[in-house]
């Protein structure tokens, strides 16, 4: 079994183009009972010896994705350098997305919105792609699918995981463009069993060639253009463009009094038999949101405090009154939302279920 955690690790898989999400796959095949050659796993080893024992690997990639009903073609550009610098750039459709780190602080760029946080804060903050601020809790902007392509890659380099360990079985050798290559059937042993993976690795150095996820309804392909190990990387390839970025800050708190102790907005407290779960306080620039987590009567609940008047500013939403406060109610990625201004600051409640359900919850803050 192959460990796939880890920055070199993650670079194998990045090679090969899981330029859309963070994937892991389910077996491919059985196993072919006598095939010459190294196993899947010796193979799959060498890739991460490959990769780990480069100082810097940079590389281009074409990315197809296709469904029953559309398809969707990228070019990812990408380099990363020891210990812990890495940059993206992925383009489709005439759009341009920009990703990366140095370590210290990770950013992305595009045409909706630019922005940068501490890189140690990356794992709990989530993007609203028409702003670029920081919006926690209330998830990715799905109808927005740039800027979630740029945190997708912003996370595998960062974070140095996709997913849980995996096995590869060898199921062939054949030319790919014209090169010896391995097939490999990857098998996870942990989350996304769904899908389908075939990796293709080059015979005579380990390198990456083409991967090939599928899940039975969408298929992404990607071929690796070109891929070079130990080439000079200037450190301005991986710092945030200044003139556009301002970092964020963020900070994660177990407990009410603390997050309320730690932050520069009055935050409500939720009512009635809700648990508090945590809460994130992120500042950017002049802005800062505070994101409570609940949960109550099984259900999960998010309490936004925020300085952005106009981030609950929804079209269609339907007006409300809160505790004599008009308000909106709207429907954000999936939840429903109730949200009010007064004196300067945002308040908004985040819920799974109904608009009287939001509307209760919000109307039970202390």
């Amino acid at each position: 079994m192959t460990d796939l955690t880890g920055g070199r690790r993650t670079l194998a898989l990045l090679a090969a183009g899981l330029a859309v999400a963070a994937v892991a796959a389910a077996v491919a095949g059985p196993a072919l009972a006598a095939l010459q050659g190294p196993s899947g796993d010796k193979v799959l080893d060498r890739v991460e010896q490959r990769y780990e024992r480069a100082e810097t690997v940079t590389g281009t990639a074409a990315v197809t994705a296709t469904n029953e009903s559309a398809t969707m073609t990228a070019t990812v550009e990408f380099a990363a350098a020891d210990p812990n610098s890495s940059r993206v750039i992925v383009t489709s459709e005439n759009r341009t997305y920009r990703a990366g780190t140095n370590g210290t602080v990770a950013w992305a760029v595009g045409p909706d919105g630019a922005m940068a946080w501490d890189a140690d804060a990356l794992e709990d903050r989530s993007s609203d792609g028409e702003s670029g601020a920081v919006t926690p809790g209330l998830g990715a902007d799905a109808a927005n699918a740039g800027p979630e392509v740029a945190d997708a890659w912003t996370d595998l380099l960062t974070e140095g995981t996709v997913g849980e360990n995996a096995t590869a079985t060898l199921t062939g050798t054949e030319m790919v463009d014209g090169t010896p290559a391995y097939r490999l059937a990857l098998e996870p042993t942990g989350e996304n069993r769904d899908a389908n993976v075939t990796l293709w690795v080059a015979r005579e150095d380990y390198r990456i060639l083409r991967s090939e996820t599928t899940d039975g309804t969408n298929r992404t392909v990607v071929d690796v253009r070109e891929t070079q190990f130990n080439v000079s990387i200037h450190e301005s390839t991986f710092q945030p463009p200044t003139d556009r970025v301002a970092v964020s800050t963020i900070a994660e708190y177990e407990t009410f009094d603390a997050a309320r102790a730690n932050a520069t907005l009055p935050l409500p407290q939720l009512g009635g038999e809700a648990t508090f779960e945590g809460a994130t306080v992120a500042s950017r620039g002049n802005e800062t949101v505070v994101a409570q987590r609940y949960l109550a009567d099984g259900e999960n609940v998010t309490v936004v405090t925020t300085t952005a008047t106009d981030r609950f500013a929804f079209e269609n939403a339907t007006a409300a009154t809160v505790d004599g406060r008009s308000a909106n109610v709207t429907t954000v990625r999936g939840r429903t939302v109730v949200a009010w201004t007064e004196d300067g600051v945002t308040t908004a409640v985040a819920v799974d279920g109904s608009t009287e359900r939001a509307l209760a919850l919000a109307r039970s803050l202390e």
